[in-house]
């Protein structure tokens, strides 16, 4: 680098083998150019459109919360018929997990029954239940 000095003004001067530049003014802002009737239409538009998008959001959401349960039981019913659930691992976790509420039964779909052999706790053939469903009856009333 050079320890030469140079004014500044010399870095902004035109160069003489071109012609100088035209300075383009700002354009006017759009709101400027609208007419207040239009803008009145406008800001119009755009309330229907949030209160649209509003809506449109709530329909949505009150979609999925339904569609959430139905999609996941559909999903577990294909994964057990792809791949039946061990129910005597499942009901000996469950007997496990409620143990300190006292289980008095275990109910199951009949066609279940074979696969809680050796399990120490009454077993309840339920037709209403559906293969792989298992409902346990404790002491305080509550069924799980």
């Amino acid at each position: 680098m050079s320890n030469v000095f140079v004014p500044l003004a010399e870095f902004f001067r035109p160069i003489p083998s071109e012609p100088p530049i035209d300075v383009v003014p700002p354009p006017e802002p759009i709101a400027a150019t609208i007419p207040a009737a239009a803008s009145s239409d406008q800001d119009e538009a755009l309330r229907a459109a949030r209160r649209f998008r509003a809506a449109l959001s709530d329909a949505l959401e009150a979609a999925v919360a339904d569609l959430v349960p139905i999609v996941a039981r559909d999903v577990l019913a294909r994964e057990l018929r792809l791949a039946p659930a061990d129910l005597r691992a499942i009901a000996a976790a469950a007997l496990h997990r409620f143990e300190s509420e006292s289980v008095l039964a275990i109910r199951v779909h009949p066609s279940d029954l074979a696969a809680l052999e050796g399990l120490e706790f009454e077993k309840v053939a339920d037709r209403a239940l559906e293969p792989g469903d298992l409902t346990l009856h404790l002491r305080s009333g509550r069924s799980i």
